[in-house]
């Protein structure tokens, strides 16, 4: 179990990684990486003037031996590329969909 879990770890910091450099001329990304409590953030945070832009990009948690992604507010397949590094498909759920919006699409 632990095995699992810290391979389900690493899978999702390397996914989360390439976010580390990235910023415009008005904010950064910032990756948040929590291991104990299995959550893990990219979160946009800066100034537009005067406006403050704090936006959620990613969230993804391990709950129940389960990848559950919170938040995809980007144009990447996370649940793809997650599955591409060798966890189960199955392992991978949207907690961003509602399960009646699961079911009427299962095939």
């Amino acid at each position: 179990m632990e095995n699992t879990i810290a391979f389900y770890q690493q899978c999702i910091k390397t996914l989360l990684q390439e976010y580390e450099n990235l910023q415009t001329n008005y904010s950064h990304a910032e990756i948040v990486l929590d291991d104990e409590r299995s959550r893990y953030l990219v979160v946009w945070i800066g100034w537009m003037q005067s406006k403050r832009i704090y936006h959620t990009a990613i969230h993804i948690e391990i709950r129940e031996q389960k990848i559950i992604i919170e938040c995809n507010d980007t144009e990447r397949m996370l649940a793809t590329e997650l599955v591409e590094q060798g966890i189960p498909r199955e392992k991978i759920h949207l907690g961003f969909v509602s399960p009646e919006g699961l079911s009427c699409c299962a095939a």
